[in-house]
């Protein structure tokens, strides 16, 4: 790469000694020093010279579409091709990440990103029996939006089936009023995370809300607009239950939160939350109408003072 790649904005890999097997889908990510990542580019390479598999037979793409927050979203996908029961069934998502990886009669975790770890589930015996190779993606958020891609080969590596889910997790919203003692914004995963992850709530503006790594909070990190309103469970990574509770909301606070865990910069878990911060109700009341003024609204006689005539 350019030796000032970040300053210049070209971010161009220059790959030599091209081979066969360097053929595929190439993602390029920027991620800063608190673990924010962003996918820059997607580039499909064809080394010449090789050898086309077979056509795979694709159908219509699904869509699908859940609420942040729900407690998994099925990704369909169903086939009346004849699947041989030595196949690999292999879930990808739209960065190329193996979602799910099943071989050899039995689910490979080992083989699937982390970021699915625990989360995923397929059929038993999808093979042999149902030839259903639907994919049930525990607890969803905006993060999990995407392409994904449901894939069976051969022993050989040949493709024998491919279809296609897109994916959409809303972004889940928070409405509170301003006066309100607290509100919660709501992320709920699958428990028994790495006791080594870093968990961060960071605001639109990229200032940090609240840090829990090592098993502790960490108010020293935290923007000090955020200082001493704001509180997490403890024992989060065990549970699962990475919702933040902020104290004290105001209109300033209105605004995209995102949480991410994360460990050697690897992405665990992540999820944005919307929150709308109302201005208070104002109650007008009734007041006793003075009589003196709807005396003079309905007669345009002045009053007349009896004691001066």
């Amino acid at each position: 790469m350019e030796t000032e790649a970040l300053e210049t904005g070209d971010l161009s890999l220059n790959l030599t000694n091209l081979q066969l097997s360097d053929s595929g889908t190439y993602t390029c990510t920027v991620r800063n020093v608190i673990g924010d990542e962003w996918r820059a580019a997607d580039v499909e390479l064809l080394v010449k010279g090789q050898e086309h598999k077979k056509t795979p037979a694709v159908d219509p793409e699904y869509k699908v579409e859940v609420d942040s927050g729900v407690e998994s979203a099925l990704l369909p996908c169903r086939t009346t091709v004849h699947l041989p029961e030595d196949g690999k069934v292999e879930w990808r998502d739209g960065r190329y990440t193996k979602v799910h990886v099943y071989e050899n009669g039995s689910d490979q975790p080992k083989k699937q990103d982390r970021f699915y770890r625990t989360r995923t589930k397929l059929n038993e015996d999808l093979l042999r029996t149902t030839r259903d190779l639907s994919l049930t993606l525990k607890h969803p958020t905006d993060g999990d939006s995407s392409i994904y891609t449901c894939s069976v080969s051969s022993r050989e590596e040949n493709i024998l089936m491919k279809k296609q889910v897109d994916l959409r997790v809303k972004v889940c919203q928070v409405e509170v009023e301003e006066g309100a003692e607290s509100v919660l914004l709501p992320f709920t995963t699958t428990p028994e995370l790495p006791g080594n992850a870093r968990v961060a709530w960071i605001n639109s503006k990229e200032n940090i809300v609240h840090v829990y790594k090592n098993g502790s909070d960490h108010h020293e990190e935290q923007d000090q607009f955020y200082r001493n309103r704001t509180k997490m469970n403890e024992d989060l990574l065990r549970t699962g239950e990475l919702s933040l509770i902020l104290r004290r909301p105001t209109d300033g606070d209105s605004g995209e939160y995102r949480c991410r865990v994360w460990r050697t910069g690897e992405v665990l878990r992540m999820k944005t939350v919307q929150l709308i911060v109302k201005a208070p109700t104002v109650q007008v009341q009734n007041q006793p109408e003075d009589i003196r003024t709807r005396s003079s609204s309905t007669d345009p006689t002045p009053l007349i003072d009896e004691q001066s005539v």
